[in-house]
């Protein structure tokens, strides 16, 4: 790497896809509650699996962002 690269740590990403992915992830966060609580999961595993379902959902969306918005 050469000495005077720099990281770009900012998303450039528009607002808007950020709130579109963001959405999409709670609504995944969602339905994880409701099939948790459907096998009548503790509160702590539903807490967990929305959590999880989550942070999955939002760093997959960010990804697929990610490459459809690469310029080659």
């Amino acid at each position: 790497m050469p000495a005077n690269s720099t990281q770009q740590l900012a998303c450039t990403h528009p607002g808007r896809d950020v709130a579109i992915v963001s959405l999409c992830a709670v609504v995944v966060s969602l339905v994880a509650v409701i099939v948790v609580m459907a096998f009548h999961g503790n509160p702590l595993a539903t807490f967990g699996a929305s959590g999880s379902a989550f942070a999955a959902a939002f760093s997959g969306g960010m990804g697929v962002l990610s490459h459809l918005k690469r310029t080659v």
